[in-house]
């Protein structure tokens, strides 16, 4: 393989947590334009004027809820499955999947394995600053608040995906947008077997092993807030 090809992996809980946050904390945005800024940002890692060229992008998330629970502030019933936040979700997925060489892997919501949190953090809805009684309870808007199950498959499949990109020689530049080091194996043998392997930790710091065994860090997320409109 002569020209460098490249492979995009993004653990999208690590990668839409940051993106989000800093190019719509108000989740005012519509999901297919939002979906049009994250791909961009993908492509980004890939250098065309130094002949690379982009294999796929896989893009690793999990269905949204679709359980009912009671809301620990209001007691009322919540039928995730009609809440905003799974229909934003669901329409997203539905724009990534139809932008240019995404594929979408999806793991599974853990039933049992679960607890509430907010959607996104703001000076108000801060766990920590709730605990040191910096933050009124009366002050949390119910609607920041929802049930977060934990992930189950989604770090299996794209380990897995890696390593057979990797060996079947589909891509000899690996780019992972994610800060867990539960990908340090991959990364080992993304390198053993030839291949650059770049991390983008969106800017925070690598946690564990995987900063040993990583060819280099690069990150365009300190230029998000002024992220330009696209057309």
């Amino acid at each position: 393989m002569s020209q460098r090809t490249v492979a995009i992996f993004v653990d999208a809980g690590f990668f839409n947590r940051i993106f989000a946050k800093k190019v719509d904390p108000e989740m005012a945005m519509d999901p297919s334009e939002l979906a049009k800024k994250m791909w961009h940002y993908w492509v980004k890692h890939v250098d065309r004027k130094n002949g690379e060229s982009l294999y796929r992008i896989y893009y690793y998330d999990c269905p949204p809820l679709k359980v009912k629970a009671h809301h620990p502030i209001t007691d009322q019933m919540i039928d995730f499955a009609k809440s905003d936040i799974t229909q934003y979700k669901t329409r997203l997925h539905e724009a990534l999947m139809r932008q240019p060489y995404v594929a979408c892997r999806m793991g599974h919501l853990s039933t049992t394995d679960s607890e509430w949190g907010f959607i996104r953090k703001d000076k108000t809805h801060n766990f920590k600053k709730i605990i040191r009684g910096e933050v009124d309870p009366k002050e949390i808007n119910p609607d920041y608040v929802s049930l977060r199950p934990r992930q189950k498959g989604v770090d299996m499949k794209l380990g897995v995906d890696i390593t057979s990109v990797v060996l079947k020689k589909l891509a000899n530049k690996i780019i992972l947008i994610s800060g867990d080091s539960d990908f340090v194996p991959a990364a080992k043998l993304a390198r053993i077997e030839g291949a650059h392997f770049i991390l983008d930790a969106m800017g925070r710091n690598v946690k564990g092993d995987l900063a040993e065994h990583i060819d280099g860090l690069k990150t365009f997320a300190r230029n998000l807030k002024s992220y330009p409109d696209i057309a």
